[in-house]
């Protein structure tokens, strides 16, 4: 599941989780330490308790007149054990040098009437104090140390063991309380952490979002602005080298582009050669069979001098045409949006045509966009053209056009009953110098594509060989801002 997160909830996870164990981490360390010190606090209590009661006991047996022994270590403590116990607030209990309870002082029975075989041992070695580890008895904690009691020569005489009976409630007590002054702070960290943490995440990957949104604007043919980055972190160098690519790219794309257009007008120069080719052949024929026939006695010389002349001003205007359909396809004049009104531009096109042979409808009444009037003029022109010189001659043409706007698109449709678009010829029709009539210059479909493509939009056309064409061109509805 982790690899199918984004990257910025990848980064914002992990932060959180590096702030989550830190704190965690602090907490136990924090429990571990308090509990520790407590400890050391109650061993260091019961280290001061013990002196003081071996101090009250060798004071009290310095005042009997006997000599202390084992055996009479009972009879003198008897009386003033409890006393002892009672200034000093903690129980106290006696053994022999065995190990076996003499007297105890504790209202409830002792821990141990007999002291623990690895204690003894211990005691005997050092004579020293020996701490007991903690012990459980009834929910209760007890720390507990054992000492020897020396007669006046040093000789031990009697085992005084002080059970440290620490009631744990304070220390739960303040445990709870540092756990709900923690639970606060810590409540209060997560919060902030996972805010900054989240937003380290999200600057992080806005940066990546945009080389990722420049690095998809790019274009081969278009002029591509390079990223302005003046941060010096990890994503400098990754610019830079997208900026070094784009000098690349757009060298690159100039001397494409430079090329194309050389090709371009290459094969224009070889059309247009071509097309004036085509009438100037017929003509030098007709002129030299004029010549060669020419006899000034015929009654019919000036007919003749008629029919040449009507022929060669017939090719002239097809020369002149040519001419003039290249040079419109080469200079297309500056575009120049304005608010128009699709309708009545389609209706003042189609004023040049035969109202009985071309219908127009709309389901929009009004429909204004940003777009170039005579543009449209042109696409509406030379798609009812081609639909007028692809209907034989001896069927009624009927050619229809209909405007409609269709979510935010709108939907342009040239349809005739013409001869159809052969399925062979495929999207060859839009392509310069193409034609499939005898008059025709093969520059108006391309005209119309290059106009449409220029608004981001499409054409494209279903056909029907013998019954006729539909060409349908979709271009997007922008609103007027003028």
């Amino acid at each position: 599941m982790f690899n199918h997160l984004r990257l910025s909830q990848k980064i914002f996870l992990a932060l959180f989780l590096v702030i989550l164990l830190t704190a965690v981490s602090i907490l136990m360390v924090t429990l571990i330490n308090y509990r520790k010190h407590s400890l050391s606090f109650a061993e260091e209590n019961l280290k001061v308790k013990e002196r003081e009661v071996l101090a009250s006991i060798d004071y009290e047996l310095d005042k009997v007149p006997v000599k202390v022994t084992q055996d009479n270590i009972f009879s003198l403590l008897q009386n003033s054990i409890l006393g002892i116990s009672d200034i000093h607030k903690t129980d106290i209990n006696v053994f022999d040098t065995r190990g076996n309870l003499i007297i105890s002082t504790e209202m409830e029975e002792p821990v141990e009437r007999v002291i623990p075989k690895q204690v003894l041992d211990s005691l005997s070695r050092n004579l020293e104090f020996l701490k007991i580890p903690i012990r459980t008895k009834g929910g209760k904690q007890i720390l507990t140390t054992y000492r020897y009691l020396n007669d006046i020569q040093g000789h031990p005489i009697a085992i005084v063991n002080i059970p440290y009976k620490s009631d744990d409630s304070l220390l739960k007590n303040n445990m709870h309380k540092l756990l709900n002054r923690y639970a606060g702070v810590m409540f209060f960290i997560l919060i902030f952490g996972g805010f900054i943490s989240w937003f380290l995440a999200k600057k992080i990957t806005q940066r990546i979002d945009l080389i990722a949104a420049k690095i998809k604007q790019t274009d081969v043919v278009v002029h591509n602005r390079p990223i302005g980055y003046e941060l010096n972190d990890e994503f400098k160098p990754i610019v830079d080298s997208y900026n070094e690519m784009l000098d690349k790219l757009n060298h690159q794309s100039n001397l494409l582009a430079l090329t194309e257009r050389e090709d371009a007008w290459r094969e224009m120069a070889k059309q247009v050669a071509h097309e004036i080719k085509n009438p100037l052949t017929p003509m030098r024929m007709l002129i030299q069979n004029y010549v060669r026939k020419y006899n000034p006695e015929d009654p019919n010389a000036k007919e003749k001098l008629d029919e040449l002349s009507e022929t060669l001003i017939s090719q002239i205007d097809t020369m002149s045409a040519i001419a003039e359909a290249f040079s419109d396809f080469a200079r297309l004049p500056v575009r120049n949006d304005e608010e128009i009104d699709v309708a009545e531009t389609i209706r003042t096109a189609l004023e040049v045509f035969p109202r009985d042979s071309v219908q127009f409808n709309s389901s929009a009444k009004e429909l204004k966009i940003n777009f170039d009037r005579i543009y449209l003029i042109r696409i509406i022109t030379n798609l009812v053209k081609n639909s007028i010189q692809a209907i034989p001659e001896d069927r009624k043409p009927e050619i229809s056009v209909f405007l409609q706007k269709i979510k935010d698109f709108i939907i342009i449709r040239v349809t005739d009953n013409g001869m159809g678009i052969p399925p062979h010829l495929g999207d060859k029709i839009f392509e310069p110098k193409f034609t499939t009539t005898t008059g025709g210059t093969g520059l108006g479909l391309a005209m119309v594509k290059k106009i449409v493509e220029d608004y981001s939009g499409e054409i494209r056309y279903i056909s029907e060989e013998g019954r006729g064409t539909e060409f349908i061109i979709r271009i997007p509805y922008v609103r007027s801002v003028f």
